[in-house]
């Protein structure tokens, strides 16, 4: 997660709903960047917060928490 967009880091590319259209079950791509709602999304993680992280919790790496489960969620909603 580099802010609102999810990065490939190996192309720069960003995870992209197709077609930028608002609707269910549309394809997701990676595609260059252009700032888009449909290339920002948000995430929702299914628990509760537990306060503040431990030492190994947090990846720096991918910008995700370890071990919680969550959701992505487009800005187009």
């Amino acid at each position: 997660m580099e802010g609102a967009f999810l990065t490939n880091m190996k192309n720069r590319k960003v995870l992209d709903v197709h077609g930028n259209i608002d609707a269910e079950n549309r394809n997701l791509i990676w595609y260059k960047k252009n700032g888009g709602l449909n290339q920002q999304f948000e995430i929702v993680y299914v628990d509760e917060w537990k306060g503040e992280p431990q030492k190994g919790e947090f990846s720096p790496e991918f910008g995700l928490y370890v071990e919680r489960p969550f959701y992505i969620v487009s800005m187009l909603a």
